[in-house]
């Protein structure tokens, strides 16, 4: 179900509207990463992407497992503006999207999942806070039914940033890490 109306819109999965020169990122084994998201953080566009094709089934991979993931296998991009975007498809090689079908922000919420941005952590919120005292959560995302995602038995993957780099703009050093029950 396509709920994004405008390719510069807030949503989870789909296509990313990224800026000429900015590049889609891959993983190590030359695949395109899944976008998560895109969100607006003032004037620009936070992009947040991962290997998650273990996630979503494909057990043959190997994926970044519990705990801090290895920076080779997500991305986060922002761009300082939201002025001429250009929707980036990824396609398999029939042509077909690569892609879950984007989504509104608050269908998460609308589905009873805790998924969300900017946030504070709901599960494993002692945890995240006691291992990563200096970070904030810039991205909780839950399990997903519809979609097929997994992390595990009932986990959540956390996007976490300083306060500090948050403010100014910096995503290099965000931390990926995934916990479980």
């Amino acid at each position: 179900m396509n709920t994004a109306r405008n390719i510069a819109d807030e949503h989870w999965w789909g296509n990313p509207a990224m800026p000429e020169g900015m590049e889609y990122p891959y993983t190590i084994g030359d695949n395109p990463m899944t976008l998560i998201c895109q969100f607006h953080l003032g004037e620009g566009m936070v992009y947040v992407f991962a290997d998650l094709d273990y996630s979503f089934g494909d057990y043959d991979v190997h994926c970044g497992g519990m705990g801090e993931w290895p920076d080779y296998f997500y991305k986060v991009l922002y761009s300082p503006t939201r002025k001429n975007l250009h929707e980036h498809e990824v396609l398999y090689e029939d042509g077909t999207s690569a892609a879950p079908d984007p989504q509104a922000m608050d269908e998460p919420a609308k589905r009873g999942e805790e998924s969300d941005v900017l946030c504070r952590p709901t599960n494993f919120g002692y945890e995240i806070s006691r291992a990563y005292p200096d970070y904030e959560v810039l991205l909780q995302l839950d399990e997903c039914d519809p979609l097929g995602l997994r992390f595990y038995d009932c986990g959540t993957l956390y996007f976490l940033i300083t306060p500090e780099d948050l403010e100014a703009r910096r995503f290099d050093d965000v931390k990926c890490v995934m916990y479980s029950f």
